[in-house]
């Protein structure tokens, strides 16, 4: 089974058991995961009982075993959601994987195992080896790297679905500039988006030029979009596809509170009756569309919360520069308060 053939199983409900999505190249499983969990849980009352998301490294062997042999409340199926599976610790793995082997019939497991890493080699093997001798039960769906012509064909289908007519060599352009991560090139594609303007609805190679970054380590918005919008799965998704791309832990966290300290001006500019070209202007900021961006992450989150972050994210940095704190584990919680509602104003 592929990506494909599993969004055509959620159609017709067909699914059972575990499915493992396996490879460098995971955010169409990630859609497909989430359009799949509307699918069969379409009620939002019964989703708050039958479903469950567990990060890898922070799985609980004891609630999950809980969690997946129990029957559905008020509904036909359970789910749960493994992402990040590759960073579940050594010591728990057993117990996680024996928990997964009682679940009920009518409980689906949906796990993402991003196994770039060099240091995985030996966990992919025994999860392969997992996989093998519960073939019943697991179905693994491999998630290769797209090649440099199927990007550019996906970037394609996404501008023309979105109604937008582009020059010929766009999606190519797009894709040689920022390699064929497909997250990284549906935040580019968004920004282009907005970029354009609305009465044409078309993308020139010029404008991909302008408005795209050269590569991956200078993509603010790659880096940033999900966390300003309060995805905390994608935002830790980009994190990790910039630690395999060897990108500072330090660097994140400057870039992330440069664009809070943004966000915070942008929207004070605003309730001062200043427009989006005066505080593109006040901000020295080349684009309006950027301010457009800003204004729109600053209704997500209010002042406080704006004020809070910035402090959260100056406290973690000094914990990790002081040896307090290993970098890795304090971005993510870093992201952890800033993508969960009401968090910050808890840490008061």
């Amino acid at each position: 089974m592929n990506v494909a053939q599993f969004k055509q199983a959620v159609q017709k409900h067909s699914l059972k058991g575990i499915y493992i999505f396996v490879g460098p190249e995971l955010f169409a499983a990630s859609q497909a995961i989430a359009a799949a969990v509307q699918e069969l849980l379409p009620e939002s009352g019964s989703r708050d009982f039958n479903f469950i998301k567990l990060y890898g490294e922070a799985i609980n062997p004891v609630v999950l075993a809980s969690f997946v042999s129990g029957p559905p409340f008020m509904s036909e199926k359970r789910i749960a959601h493994l992402p990040a599976f590759e960073e579940l610790p050594a010591s728990l793995e057993e117990d996680v994987l024996n928990a997964l082997q009682n679940c009920a019939k009518s409980t689906l497991v949906f796990i993402e195992f991003l196994y770039e890493k060099v240091n995985l080699d030996d966990k992919v093997k025994r999860i392969r080896d997992w996989v093998k001798a519960n073939s019943k039960l697991v179905e693994a769906i491999e998630c290769p790297a797209l090649k440099p012509s199927e990007a550019s064909g996906w970037v394609q289908q996404e501008l023309r679905m979105r109604g937008i007519k582009f020059e010929s060599g766009v999606p190519q352009d797009l894709v040689s500039r920022l390699g064929t991560d497909q997250r990284i090139l549906a935040g580019e594609i968004e920004k282009l988006s907005l970029y354009m303007n609305p009465e044409e609805a078309y993308i020139s190679r010029k404008d991909c030029a302008q408005v795209c970054s050269l590569t991956l380590e200078d993509n603010i918005y790659a880096l940033l979009d999900p966390v300003g919008v309060r995805d905390l799965e994608g935002s830790l998704a980009v994190l990790r596809s910039l630690r395999l791309a060897g990108y500072p832990e330090q660097r994140f966290l400057y870039n992330l509170a440069l664009q809070f300290r943004q966000v915070y001006l942008a929207s004070f500019l605003r309730e001062q009756g200043k427009s989006p070209a005066e505080i593109a202007k006040e901000m020295n900021i080349r684009f309006e569309f950027i301010v457009m961006r800003l204004l729109k992450q600053a209704q997500v989150y209010n002042r406080d919360e704006l004020r809070l972050a910035l402090r959260r994210i100056r406290n973690g940095d000094a914990a990790i520069k002081s040896g307090l704190r290993e970098a890795k584990i304090e971005t993510e919680m870093i992201l952890f308060d800033l993508c969960t509602p009401g968090r910050l104003l808890k840490q008061q």
